[in-house]
């Protein structure tokens, strides 16, 4: 089947694929309203009561040591941030809690992952025509060497 493809349609249908995709990730990005990522709960802020809250370490991704620990605190997003209670500088008043990350970061990640692909995909590509180039170019020389005996 794929055998009867010109060139022309092959290019054609990886091209129209490809829009469809683009437009794709564009409608789900501008319009969905179902993957928000999860809200943090209320029991992050029980543990300081009606105190006020100081950031000291801002949203960071879970290490592979915490995940797997089973701390709550990476359990709901992945994310943790570390907190203050009140205004003193002791170390019982230091907590960490889950934090949501911002959803561009997400996008911004995919997005380099994709012109990662599309750059190896374009290199894989100039190395398949140029090989295919010198295998033709031995093919004919073998074929007029054949011709000129």
């Amino acid at each position: 089947m794929i055998e009867f493809c010109t060139r022309r349609r092959m290019v054609l249908a990886i091209l129209v694929l490809f829009s469809l995709t683009v437009v794709t990730l564009i409608v789900e990005g501008r319009w969905s309203n179902n993957h928000k990522i999860a809200e943090v709960n209320a029991e992050n802020e029980s543990s300081c009561g009606s105190e006020p809250v100081k950031v000291i370490e801002s949203c960071q991704q879970c290490s592979t040591l915490e995940i797997n620990a089973g701390q709550v605190y990476c359990l709901k997003t992945g994310y943790r941030e570390q907190i203050q209670c009140g205004k003193g500088k002791h170390k019982e008043n230091v907590f960490k809690r889950s934090c949501k990350v911002d959803p561009w970061v997400e996008e911004r990640k995919f997005w380099i992952l994709e012109l990662i692909t599309c750059i190896v995909g374009i290199g894989t590509y100039g190395i398949v025509r140029h090989r295919q180039g010198i295998l033709d170019q031995q093919l004919m020389e073998k074929v007029n060497r054949q011709i000129a005996a």
